[in-house]
């Protein structure tokens, strides 16, 4: 719970890039009939047949930093090779938490820390089973050259190795092994009186 107002709960799911953490989030959606997504606010350009207050909350720099200083986005962090910020709408999160929802928020270590002091959330992360898989997948996903691949598996192990033991739960997504990844998630929510 986070306070006397909101009948909700928080759940946080993170996971290097390339740990499935999205699909292990997108399955619980599925299985769980009082989940939603917690929509992130943003100043990077709708994409094609995105949604504003659907996909994301599209703000202009300016009404992003000005919601900083105000406290509606009271977390947020910044892409600096992009210079693109994300953070935490106040109003889409204290909406679904008012109408009894379990919020299901995709962070980073920040955010989850703002999370666990602010709304008790629980909180999942999501690693593959092997250092190789995780560079399989980085791989498909998007053409890169070897040293970004390595950049890239380097930030990975470095957030298993320095962020994973700040979770309350670390779940391994192996290699077609999604459904169970999904289960053992939907397990810890129930066994945690998260959901029925």
């Amino acid at each position: 719970m986070s306070d006397e107002s909101s009948s909700g709960s928080v759940v946080v799911i993170a996971g290097p890039s390339g740990s499935g953490k999205n699909s292990v989030l997108e399955g619980i959606l599925e299985a769980c009939g009082n989940c939603t997504r917690l929509v992130t606010a943003t100043t990077r350009e709708p994409r094609e047949g995105e949604e504003h207050g659907k996909d994301y909350y599209f703000f202009s720099k300016e009404v992003f930093l000005e919601g900083v200083k105000d406290g509606t986005i009271p977390e947020h962090w910044h892409a600096p090779e992009t210079d693109r910020y994300y953070g935490t709408y106040l109003p889409d999160l204290e909406r679904k938490l008012r109408d009894g929802n379990v919020v299901l928020a995709h962070m980073q270590i920040e955010g989850m820390r703002y999370f666990k002091a602010h709304h008790n959330a629980l909180t999942l992360f999501i690693v593959p089973d092997s250092i190789e898989e995780l560079a399989r997948r980085v791989e498909g996903r998007q053409k890169m050259n070897d040293r970004e691949l390595q950049e890239r598996l380097a930030e990975a192990q470095h957030e298993v190795t320095e962020h994973a033991p700040h979770y309350d739960h670390t779940i391994i997504n192996a290699r077609d092994k999604l459904p169970e990844a999904i289960e053992q998630a939907l397990t810890i929510l129930r066994e945690e009186h998260v959901i029925q």
